[in-house]
């Protein structure tokens, strides 16, 4: 890979030196803040739509369901075509659905059931996008970077969480809903045209002959159910993954429960959960050297829970937002580790299936946690559903402290 001359980085950047590592990392923030800034504003032109919580809830629950029923096939046909093409035809597929939005949203068309349908075919692109991203990382960037490139990604993932919330904001306060799905889509071309101008270092190896794909998908499935490391990185995630979508679920009708009456407090909120990640992902590398991975996953949700305790009795904004940086900071470290684990466990012809059914099980914790505890919240109020959210992550993960062993110790 071409290096910068003299370039001098901290470690937490060095995987940036590489000019194709780079601009696959600028793609990626860019799509990740059309993303989140899509997720939000539909999250609270839903709270417009509907007095529901439920149906408020479920706005994560349908970004998240297509990742879980599409991820697999997307990632079985990702190891038997040229991955650049699969990331440009599913920015393209995710630029037409901020254009329908921006649409629908202009011309008042918008009903919660639009509205949840056409987040839906958002999740469907972000299904095709994570897993052939993840798969591309590894031919960007040397075996010694790839842990760190990992992070940077999870950089992108929750910097943009910070910026996209915060636009979003800002653009629903001044021109609604169709100007966030506007801007989206301005930056889904953006981000397209850099992936178009970026070309892999090495020549992509293609299989000698092509796998039907139900059996692909059958031997991605076998590989990670004998694959134990894996395998117990999936649950892991999955359980993280519920707790963190329960709580990011019930953030906009917590909003308004703490008085906001416009999406400026919700935005906000949000966005410290991706502050507290960015400032986790920069003191990942000194943590991993001396933390042992296993300590990491095993003690992080315990952290987490008490993070959505706090925030479930917090009387105000002020004290709410800390706890929402620790938990940011906390489902960072441990989904890190989690992936960064997953990703070298992987043999590269089954790379981009392997992550794809990595990404199953975020999602059906995605999908589950704000479904079950949005439900919840509709029946016994949000702070008892935060409330039961915390007491649920501590003691699931209690039971399995000394189980599901993801490293050797």
């Amino acid at each position: 890979m071409a290096e910068a001359p003299g370039a001098a980085m901290p470690a937490a950047l060095a995987p940036l030196r590489h000019s194709g590592f780079a601009m696959l990392w600028s793609a990626w923030l860019l799509g990740c803040i059309c993303m989140w800034m899509t997720d939000v504003a539909a999250a609270w032109l839903m709270t417009t739509l509907t007095s529901s919580k439920t149906l408020v809830a479920l706005v994560q629950t349908a970004s998240a369901l297509p990742a879980f029923l599409l991820a697999l096939p997307a990632g079985a046909l990702a190891d038997f075509v040229d991955k650049r093409r699969a990331l440009l035809l599913s920015q393209f597929w995710m630029m037409l659905t901020a254009v329908t939005l921006a649409s629908a949203a202009f011309f008042q068309a918008l009903t919660p059931g639009t509205l949840l349908a056409l987040v839906f075919c958002g999740g469907m692109g972000f299904a095709m996008r994570w897993p052939v991203a993840a798969a591309l990382v590894p031919r960007a960037v040397p075996p010694a970077d790839l842990a760190q490139a990992m992070a940077l990604n999870a950089v992108a993932m929750n910097a943009s969480r910070v910026a996209g919330p915060l636009m979003a904001g800002v653009l629903l306060a001044a021109w609604g809903g169709a100007g966030v799905f506007t801007l989206a889509a301005a930056l889904w071309v953006t981000s397209s045209i850099v992936l178009a101008c970026w070309r892999p270092q090495h020549a992509q190896p293609m299989p000698r002959r092509r796998t039907p794909l139900l059996r692909a998908m059958r031997s991605g499935l076998r590989y990670a159910y004998r694959n134990k490391a894996l395998r117990a990185a999936m649950v892991r995630v999955w359980l993280l993954f519920t707790a963190l979508a329960g709580l990011m679920g019930l953030l906009a009708p917590l909003a308004k429960l703490l008085g906001s009456t416009d999406a400026t407090l919700y935005s906000t909120l949000f966005a410290c959960l991706g502050l507290g990640a960015v400032f986790a992902a920069f003191a990942l590398h000194g943590l991993r050297a001396r933390t042992p991975l296993q300590v990491m996953v095993t003690r992080g949700p315990f952290v987490l829970a008490g993070a959505v305790l706090v925030a479930a009795v917090s009387p105000s904004a002020w004290s709410t937002a800390p706890a929402l940086f620790v938990a940011g900071g906390t489902w960072l470290l441990v989904g890190n580790t989690l992936t960064v684990r997953a990703q070298l466990v992987l043999a590269d012809r089954l790379r981009a299936r392997g992550m794809a059914i990595f990404l199953m099980a975020v999602m059906a914790g995605s999908a589950m946690g704000a479904a079950v505890f949005g439900a919840l919240a509709d029946l016994a109020g949000v702070r008892a559903s935060l409330l039961a959210l915390a007491i649920s992550t501590g003691a699931v993960h209690w039971l399995l402290r000394a189980r599901l062993p993801i490293a050797a110790r």
